[in-house]
């Protein structure tokens, strides 16, 4: 299958990490790493780090964590929030049956054939083609696993789980080239009008955070043909 369901994170540099968590709007939990930022990241280039999957790598332990840190002289926090952050862009995949609105005996006849997750649900659901035997073989109609299918596709793009899937489906966005293609101001406005109607969530989201899940979106490759 050409493409793949993540990024491809040897392809995603640190520069364009830099920028993009210079861009974020972050939790309080991380807005460590605002600080002296382009500082620590010249030390991670030092320290041979140029993309996204050299830094998972070295910091994927609790030891080669630390080891690190006393190699860099980096903070132990500030590399275990910058860690959780570079992996939040390949974040599990959602499970299907955590999506609101799908009906369970649908989930549980995919989930036979061992179609559990957003990623799986990807990898069998390319083409039409792929649909219509996948459809055949759950009994689960192709309208309803179509649906499901867009919203797997969407899922791609880092933080959005299960219920903002389904909001940025019912807010019309139908594909990842749909959401890389969304004016972010535009889209937040019918993310809300959705959410005020379907009353999903009492979460909070921004403009920033919609316009990160946009940008994020054009970094992924068109893979399901519809």
């Amino acid at each position: 299958m050409a493409g793949q369901y993540h990024l491809d994170m040897e392809q995603y540099s640190l520069e364009k990490f830099r920028r993009l968590i210079e861009s974020q709007e972050l939790s309080p939990g991380r807005r460590i790493l605002k600080e002296k930022l382009r500082e620590r990241f010249s030390v991670l280039e030092s320290m041979g780090v140029s993309n996204l999957g050299t830094l998972i790598d070295r910091l994927k332990t609790a030891d080669r964590l630390k080891k690190f840190a006393a190699e860099s002289g980096l903070p132990v926090d500030y590399l275990t929030v910058l860690s959780r952050h570079a992996r939040s862009l390949t974040s599990l995949p959602l499970s299907l049956k955590d999506i609101p609105g799908v009906d369970p005996s649908h989930v549980n006849e995919l989930a036979a054939l061992g179609v559990k997750n957003a990623k799986q649900l990807f990898e069998r659901s390319v083409t039409p083609a792929d649909r219509t035997a996948l459809s055949s073989q759950a009994n689960v109609p192709e309208n309803v696993l179509l649906e499901l299918v867009r919203m797997s596709d969407i899922a791609r793009v880092g933080y959005v789980g299960p219920i903002f899937a389904r909001l940025m489906l019912e807010a019309g966005v139908d594909s990842l080239k749909t959401l890389a293609a969304s004016q972010p101001e535009d889209l937040y406005a019918r993310l809300v009008a959705a959410n005020s109607r379907l009353k999903l969530t009492k979460g909070s989201f921004t403009v920033r955070d919609v316009a990160y899940c946009v940008e994020a979106a054009k970094e992924h490759d068109e893979v399901i043909e519809y």
